[in-house]
């Protein structure tokens, strides 16, 4: 009958071990279930993140070829307003030096009053 008691006991003890390992299998099966939303919702934020940080740079190098296409632009209209500027400035003093030159040939340079006459640095 000894015999019979230890087996009953280890039986009980089994049967213990058995509802606690049940309980951690529990446990585990929740945690898993756990991460694996973590998991995903992570991985959403991410994705989220990553499409956001795309829009981002499309808009900056949108950004800056406008930008780029500004300068450049800006840059052409004053080149070509500084030459325009230069030409009529040289074609102004060709024709100073034609009417001086004139003048001078009739001889009529003297008769004209001072302020009339271009200044001579």
């Amino acid at each position: 009958m000894k015999d019979l008691l230890g087996i009953k006991n280890l039986k009980s003890d089994l049967s213990a071990m058995k509802n606690e390992m049940t309980k951690i299998s529990s446990e585990i099966s929740k945690m898993s279930e756990n991460i694996i939303y973590l998991s995903d919702k992570t991985s959403q934020s991410m994705d989220r993140v990553s499409s956001e940080l795309h829009e981002m740079n499309l808009t900056i190098r949108e950004a800056m070829k406008i930008t780029s296409d500004t300068i450049k632009e800006m840059s052409e209209n004053f080149s070509k307003a500084l030459k325009d500027a230069l030409r009529d400035m040289s074609e102004m003093k060709v024709k100073v030096e034609v009417r001086d030159s004139i003048l001078k040939t009739l001889g009529i340079d003297k008769l004209l009053p001072e302020f009339l006459k271009k200044s001579k640095k």
